[in-house]
């Protein structure tokens, strides 16, 4: 009697690594048939046609009108099927909460954006975000059964046994239950991480991650963090602490603040928070600067880009050195690392050529030059939604791996 049930269980357990082999096929390569199917994963057409029917009875694939084939025989292209299941995902910003409803197909039917206002207590930001899912779920364009989960990337170091936003200086939050809020107010499953984390996870999900096997992915913004693929896996560490670029300790003409309470981060160098603040300090002795025009409380790190684009001497000065930091310290994990590639997003990232122009000969000029293979600066393919994409890629991660009760 045991031994028949263990075989069941090893049997069920093949059948669902079958199952997801067969939708990261089909993921991977929309309209892929059958027979190619098979090719790729290495399993026999027979099981590929029973795998594929259960899957279509799932809805969580259909399969199209047969087409020709390069071969001149017809086949028919199996694809996700776009319009049975939904998604949620959620950007826990410091200014704005973004939430973005979207079908398998990542088609956005529904988009929602509030202010964050991140100096008030956890529990109300958290209702805020409550709203937005409710929001977002309760649309008279879908069958809100029909939402298979909801992700939500946010700046912190998140316990993700537990669901406690540990620390997080951007919110100035420390031991935030917010798994616990969400699963007592959310009628779906709710996954979380690190923003940073999250982007990368959205970039080999949904970017150009899957080229590369090892990448950084690197979020400069208010704050600078990263996330770490190794293997085509997102790397944690011991404390899931992984990727706290943002506090690499780097040596600066003087000792400046970090929101963390350490001195000489990189953060407070190179961040678009810090942009700003060195440009506001700079105007103090500089009133003929173009940043002079904008209220000094207003002043932000792309009104500091603009004005360098325009000649300005003060901001081409601060928009340097603050790459000058960047750019050694990324040179850094290249060389610690030995990636592929370094994706970089965040909201500094989207001041188009002087922040590539000025950059890329800095990281050039430090990295070990005697690789075998050339690496890849490549800007993130979602841009400023990439945390979005991070948030939605949590879910669809959990489908392909067939960790999710599927409602037909």
């Amino acid at each position: 009697m045991y031994r028949n049930t263990a075989e069941k269980l090893s049997n069920a357990t093949q059948t669902k690594h079958n199952k997801s082999l067969v939708l990261k096929s089909v993921w991977k390569d929309c309209g892929i048939s059958r027979l190619d199917i098979s090719r790729q994963t290495g399993l026999s057409t027979a099981t590929v046609s029973r795998l594929v029917d259960s899957l279509i009875q799932d809805k969580l694939l259909i399969e199209n009108q047969s087409v020709a084939s390069s071969k001149g025989r017809p086949v028919k292209p199996v694809c996700f099927n776009g319009e049975a299941h939904y998604l949620i995902g959620i950007d826990l910003g410091t200014t704005f909460i973004r939430g973005v409803l979207t079908n398998l197909a990542l088609e956005t039917i529904k988009e929602i954006e509030v202010v964050t206002e991140s100096h008030k207590e956890p529990e109300y930001v958290l209702g805020k975000v409550v709203q937005v899912i409710l929001n977002l779920a309760n649309t008279n364009l879908i069958d809100p059964a029909r939402i298979l989960g909801v992700g939500i990337a946010v700046a912190g170091i998140i316990n993700l046994s537990t669901g406690i936003v540990e620390y997080s200086p951007a919110f100035n939050w420390r031991n935030v239950e917010l798994g616990n809020f969400m699963a007592q107010r959310i009628p779906y499953p709710v996954f979380f991480d690190n923003v940073n984390r999250a982007m990368a996870l959205g970039e080999i999900t949904f970017g150009t991650g899957p080229r590369f096997g090892d990448l950084i992915c690197i979020n400069v913004g208010y704050g600078i963090g990263a996330g770490i693929v190794i293997g085509h896996k997102l790397f944690y560490g011991t404390d899931g602490m992984a990727g706290e670029f943002g506090h690499l300790p780097v040596k600066g003409d003087e000792a400046i603040s970090c929101t963390c309470g350490k001195k000489n981060c990189l953060t407070a160098y190179a961040s678009g928070d810090a942009i700003a603040q060195r440009a506001r300090i700079g105007l103090r002795g500089d009133r003929s600067s173009l940043l002079s025009r904008i209220p000094e409380n207003e002043i932000e790190a792309k009104h500091v880009a603009e004005a360098a684009m325009k000649g300005d001497p003060l901001a081409i000065s601060v928009f340097t050195d603050a790459m000058g930091y960047l750019g050694r310290a990324i040179a850094g994990l290249l060389n610690i690392f030995n990636p592929e590639a370094i994706i970089l997003g965040g909201g500094v990232s989207l001041n188009g050529p002087i922040f590539w122009d000025t950059l890329k000969p800095v990281i050039d000029e430090n990295v070990f030059d005697h690789r075998s293979t050339k690496y890849h600066i490549l800007p993130a393919s979602h841009q400023n939604q990439a945390a979005i994409y991070g948030a939605l890629a949590m879910v669809m991660q959990e489908i392909l791996n067939l960790r999710l009760t599927i409602n037909t």
